[in-house]
């Protein structure tokens, strides 16, 4: 190491050097896997499923699957009545109830009267609903469920019933309907819509990410740029390494499996649609480098944690007063739960307070209560010290992080 490496401080791409911990560049490109590939995938390496994103819920992933008719091109119209001249027609899907309802329009573009015009024409509804006895919360827990524990083609078994959640209908009952558009139409959600219920893509990998890196590994976000993490070494223990290493191998079955390259022989650059394809965009892909213990760096890994830190202690505060004004005289044994969780919360920031001292010193934090939090805080702990005195002195004791 160079004399202005000891100053400054350098980051490597060689994990066995003594450091203070690693910085994590992520990044992910689009694209999707099947759950049931991702999870055999984080298995193998040693994963719990707290690696895998869970799956969207059905009619979120109804939702999703609708996007997939935008755009369908539909056979030009050379005459048309009240048009001048050749009309060009798409599919249009608009909503009537979020995550619900759609309507599917055909959206005809051309010349009427010497000026240009368009026009929609409503001709299907998609709607979301599930059969009677059909719990389509736990259709998605029990499918995860399955693979986890290898019962790949019972849990493919299982997408069969989630068909019967859409019905495709003319707009109106008396409407005429194309019955070859309505067969397109049908298909091409329905496929969609199995497809996105069972797949994570990029959106989902990339909250899983964070996910995983602040909770999983006690990481924070690094201020030198989105997409990059520090994870501490905490008490000189290595062994988070190993998961860490494993986590990036996972990440990179992703990025395989939606990789772009150009293929050997004959390619063209533009798309069907006269645009440059995306031949050489970047994989997805999780860079561990080892971080240098040096003063300078870790000045910055302490103002990063003091701005980390200090938003998740206003944040345990604000939840806290939350819990306290929600107090129900009724519901005793539900609120010492949600204390019980609050408690836990608090356990954890002390104690990752306490062991990121322990690596970069003395780290400047406020934990007094932000004035309106404790105006709330006394407020509800007055109204429930006049029906519980205990549960009053429980909270007053969890808003100290002293």
């Amino acid at each position: 190491m160079s004399e202005n490496d000891s100053e400054y401080g350098y980051v490597t791409e060689n994990s066995d050097i003594p450091t203070s911990g690693h910085l994590v560049l992520y990044s992910v490109t689009g694209g999707r896997v099947t759950y049931a590939s991702f999870a055999s995938n984080a298995r193998t390496l040693g994963l719990s499923q707290s690696f895998v994103p869970p799956l969207r819920k059905l009619f979120f992933a109804f939702a999703y699957a609708k996007n997939n008719l935008n755009g369908i091109g539909l056979p030009s119209l050379e005459v048309a009545e009240d048009w001048d001249g050749v009309v060009e027609r798409k599919v249009k899907v608009l909503s009537l109830e979020k995550n619900r309802e759609y309507v599917v329009q055909i959206e005809s573009r051309g010349r009427m009267r010497g000026k240009k015009h368009v026009a929609t024409q409503n001709v299907f509804r998609l709607e979301f609903g599930a059969p009677e006895g059909f719990d389509v919360h736990q259709w998605s827990e029990d499918y995860m469920a399955r693979v986890w524990t290898g019962e790949t083609e019972e849990a493919e078994e299982m997408t069969s019933q989630i068909r019967d959640c859409i019905s495709v209908t003319p707009y109106w009952d008396d409407s005429e309907i194309d019955a070859t558009l309505f067969a397109r139409i049908t298909q091409s959600l329905l496929s969609e819509f199995v497809t996105v219920a069972t797949s994570i893509d990029a959106k989902m990998l990339r909250n899983r990410i964070v996910a995983v890196l602040q909770n999983q590994l006690g990481g924070l976000p690094f201020r030198s740029g989105q997409g990059a993490w520090f994870i501490p070494k905490y008490n000189d223990d290595d062994s988070y390494l190993e998961t860490l290493e494993n986590y990036s191998r996972l990440l990179e079955t992703f990025g395989n499996a939606n990789s772009l390259t150009r293929p050997t022989g004959e390619a063209n650059w533009l798309g069907e649609d006269g645009k440059p394809q995306d031949w050489h965009r970047p994989q997805t892909n999780l860079r561990i480098m080892g971080y240098i213990d040096n003063e300078r760096q870790m000045s910055y890994l302490r103002r990063d944690i003091e701005t980390n830190l200090g938003r998740e202690i206003g944040e345990y505060q604000h939840k806290l007063m939350e819990v306290a004004n929600n107090f129900n005289e009724d519901k005793i044994e539900q609120f010492n739960e949600r204390l019980d969780a609050i408690g836990g919360m608090r356990e954890g920031l002390i104690s990752r307070l306490n062991n990121l001292t322990n690596m970069v010193g003395t780290v400047s934090l406020n934990t007094d209560l932000f004035t309106d939090i404790e105006q709330g805080l006394n407020k509800g702990a007055t109204r429930i010290r006049s029906i519980r005195g205990a549960a009053a002195d429980r909270v007053l004791a969890l808003s100290r992080l002293d």
